[in-house]
């Protein structure tokens, strides 16, 4: 379990993403540091969203590069795998080998678009400020509560991290009431019991389509 450093904390209450940006104190998104603070994660992808969704949001009807952006971040900073085995439980059994494969990728671009539409609410005077970091109840994760406050609207979002094979990852997001992982789990167990693997597989896909109209490019 990492600790969280209390400066890292301490200047998100504080100042909020864009103060921090404003500063430079961001590094890249991609790039997991040594010795990570699991709130840092989350700084950066919100500064990284802040600039890249803050000037196209509202101007570019072309996704395009957003989405790029939500795909790289999925893959390297979100722990989908994670997520997809406990969505599909037991039922990952019935899975052959090429199945489960295209039924991980599918969850990964799955939570790619799901980061897709929270940023899209983005625009240059969003405020993402850093309410609370804790530990879960098993102490296996650490939790950070943030608010965002876009287009008038307050909007809370609360980040699960987890250490993954040596590398801090998001491993499940919580918006609008809505659970990630939970919200994967029901789907699957709808789609499991109406038709199986295949139909588990065609939800995702329809999942991935339905979102990719909403957001073209």
């Amino acid at each position: 379990m990492h600790k969280s450093a209390d400066v890292t904390r301490r200047f998100a209450l504080e100042a909020g993403v864009g103060s921090v940006l404003a500063l430079g104190l961001t590094p890249g998104t991609l790039l997991a540091q040594s010795d990570e603070d699991p709130a840092e994660i989350i700084l950066r992808i919100a500064g990284d969203a802040f600039n890249l969704f803050g000037s196209l949001n509202g101007r570019s009807r072309d996704w395009g590069s957003r989405r790029a952006w939500a795909r790289d971040v999925t893959r390297l900073r979100f722990a989908t795998k994670d997520m997809a085995v406990r969505a599909g439980g037991a039922f990952l059994r019935e899975f052959d080998d090429e199945e489960l494969e295209t039924y991980f990728a599918l969850t990964e671009q799955a939570a790619a678009e799901f980061l897709l539409d929270i940023f899209s609410v983005y625009e240059t005077n969003t405020s993402f400020l850093v309410n609370r970091v804790r530990p879960n109840r098993s102490n296996t994760a650490t939790i950070m509560e943030t608010t965002v406050v876009a287009q008038g609207t307050t909007y809370r979002v609360d980040w699960t991290v987890i250490d993954d094979g040596g590398v801090l990852k998001v491993s499940n997001v919580s918006i609008f009431g809505l659970n990630l992982v939970s919200d994967f789990r029901a789907s699957f167990r709808d789609s499991h019991r109406n038709g199986g693997v295949r139909s588990v597989l065609s939800m995702l896909d329809t999942r991935v389509k339905r979102s990719q109209r909403k957001f073209p490019g």
